[in-house]
């Protein structure tokens, strides 16, 4: 499950570095709530004839993925998330609430461009020029694919901010969970941190020279944790 104003496609790198051969499905997420997002990802195990699944999410699909995994456990083989957390508390999350609302008014106002344009600076996401300028235009282009309403509408309904916490939910995850986290990106190793006393499975995978998007800066790293992490993990077989 990919992050806000990504594409399905953002996995390929990843998967293909990723040791083994495993069947990837890599949705590009429509939905604009926590249980809409579950129902479409409900709808793609069903219409693949998938009965378990690895579930990996980044960011906003992190929280996605947290969410499905807690209300079907029993689909899950294994649960990865990179940079998620389980919603913010209190003032964090009203602030945040309120700052997603006047993004999501910005975007449908100025546009796709523009929003291309203030996404690329943010600070969070600094780690990415490492990549090179190819790399840079490639995650532009994919940003400048997304239709403004969809974008608008995932802030105010799936967003940070929006999302209504449910940390207490977490012991239902039985699964053997892997948190990864960036370590150059303190917030979210500490959100990972908080994850592991939360899952009862989980173990915290810090990714050194790596921010918020630590798959796509430093793919062949994440890939070797997630390589192991699945490795260790239940097959659909049980084998």
């Amino acid at each position: 499950m990919h992050g806000f104003s990504q594409h399905g496609d953002s996995w390929h790198e990843l998967s293909a570095l990723v040791p083994r051969s495993y069947r990837w499905l890599t949705p590009d997420v429509r939905a604009a709530t926590l249980p809409e997002a579950e129902a479409e990802l409900v709808e793609l195990w069903e219409r693949e004839s998938v009965r378990q699944s690895h579930l990996i999410g980044y960011s906003q699909g992190g929280r996605i993925a947290l969410w499905a995994a807690c209300h079907h456990p029993e689909r899950l083989l294994s649960l990865t998330t990179i940079g998620a957390h389980a919603g913010l508390d209190g003032d964090d999350r009203a602030r945040r609430r309120e700052e997603d609302g006047a993004l999501a008014d910005r975007i449908e106002r100025e546009g796709i461009d523009w929003f291309a344009t203030h996404w690329a600076a943010l600070p969070i996401f600094a780690g990415l020029a490492n990549r090179g300028p190819a790399f840079l235009r490639q995650v532009d282009a994919a940003r400048r694919r997304n239709d403004p309403a969809r974008l608008a509408a995932q802030l105010r309904g799936i967003g940070a901010g929006a999302t209504q916490p449910f940390w207490d939910q977490l012991d239902r995850v039985s699964v053997r969970t892997l948190l990864v986290a960036g370590g150059d990106d303190e917030r979210y190793v500490a959100f990972a941190k908080r994850l592991r006393y939360a899952i009862p499975s989980a173990v915290v995978a810090v990714i050194s020279g790596a921010g918020h998007a630590a798959h796509l800066e430093r793919p062949a790293a994440v890939a070797e944790v997630l390589g192991h992490h699945l490795a260790a993990s239940p097959s659909p077989t049980g084998q």
